[in-house]
Order: C-alpha cells, then structure tokens, then sequence
C-alpha cells in the first residue's frame, strides 16, 4: 500500500512540476512576444512621426525654393511664423526616434537649431541657401533612418554654413566695393560713400578691390 501511495504521490509532483514548468515557458513566451510586438509598434510609431517630420522640412524647402522674396516687415513676421511652426512640428518627430538612434536624433536636434528667422543681415537668397543646407541634412538622417539605412557619415554642417556665409558676405561686400570705386572715377563719392568704402575695406582686409583673391575678383565681376 505505501508503494503505491509513493507511487501516486511521485506522479502527481512530476505532473504538478511539468504543468508548474509549461505554465512558466508559456507566460514567459507570452511575455517575450508581447515585448517584442511593443518594440515593433514603437518602432513602427517612430517611423512614421520620422516620415512626417522628413515631409514637413521637404515642404519647408520647397516653399524657399519657390517662394517670392520677403521684402516687408509684415511678410518677414509672417513667414518666420510659418517656419517655426514647421521646424517645432518636425522637432516633434525627431524626438520620438528610439533611444538606439540617439546619435541621428542628437546630430538632427543640432542641425534644426541653425535654422535661424530670417532678418536684414543677410539677403533673401542667401537665407534660402543657407536654410537649404541645414534642411537637407536633416532629411539626409531622417530619410536613411525611415529606409533602414545607417546614420550617414559625420558632417560638420554647422562648419560648412558658417564658411558659406562668410563667403557669401565677402562677395557681396566685394560687389558693393567695385561698385563704390566705380562711382568715385566716375563722379566721386559723398563723404557718406566714401565713409561706407573705408568701413567695407576694412572687414574685407584690403585698400582696393583688386587686392582681392583673383577668384573673389572673378566671381564679383563676372
């Protein structure tokens, strides 16, 4: 009688474990396929916040390229309006990238941050080119992400907008300065003109137009 009460009892803990044992795999796959069916929706979520965002700032350029010059105070308020309201919308999708894409969403945080509003200190197409230049970069890390692809190689953007900026300043102050000099063989300056040519010879470096680089003589000139 005791054999076949140890018998008894014997199966009944093998079974007790192995349902003990099954249960636990099942919860526990359970578990394993729930996390990775939320990674997947945050995946998918975060792809598409990505997409809208990378849409928004192709908008945005589309819009400089095409857009007529701001000329009026009242068109310069508007149209920063319109552009904020774009970035911090694209900002928005930027944020939700996962936390393995820290390095894109740092790199695009930075980059938006150069988009400045526009004002007096630069002209109109300069402002284009050089928002441009910081919207593609974004859609660059924004687009390789959406597709699968990997961060795109270090760039130093906000290096290469300031050279171009300053470039962009010396040509057309380089412009202004043929032009003055033009003026003053022609029928000389007022003392107004002739103070404006000091102060642009100063920044440029230079006593004369012609002592300029030859190719910033050339680009002026042509």
């Amino acid at each position: 009688m005791s054999q076949w009460i140890d018998f008894l009892t014997g199966n009944f803990v093998s079974g007790l474990l192995g349902a003990v044992i099954g249960g636990g795999a099942s919860i526990g796959g359970a578990r394993m396929q729930a996390k990775a069916s939320d990674r997947t929706a945050r995946d998918t979520a975060a792809k598409a916040a990505a997409q809208e965002a990378y849409d928004l700032l192709g908008e945005l350029r589309s819009t400089l390229a095409g857009r007529a010059p701001v000329s009026s105070p009242e068109d310069r308020a508007a149209w920063n309006r319109e552009q904020r309201a774009m970035v911090l919308r694209a900002w928005t999708g930027v944020n939700l990238l996962p936390e393995s894409e820290d390095a894109r969403r740092t790199r695009c945080r930075k980059v938006l941050r150069l988009i400045e509003p526009f004002d007096d200190h630069v002209t109109w197409d300069d402002y284009v080119f050089l928002t441009t230049m910081a919207l593609s970069d974004v859609m660059g890390n924004l687009g390789t992400y959406v597709s699968g692809r990997p961060i795109p190689e270090h760039d130093d953007v906000k290096g290469r907008i300031e050279a171009e900026r300053k470039r962009r300043r010396r040509m057309e102050l380089g412009r202004r300065l043929v032009a003055l000099e033009e003026e003053h063989e022609r029928y000389g300056l007022s003392p107004e003109g002739q103070q404006l040519a000091e102060e642009i010879k100063a920044e440029l470096g230079v006593q004369h137009s012609r002592e300029l680089a030859a190719e910033e003589l050339a680009a002026i000139t042509s």
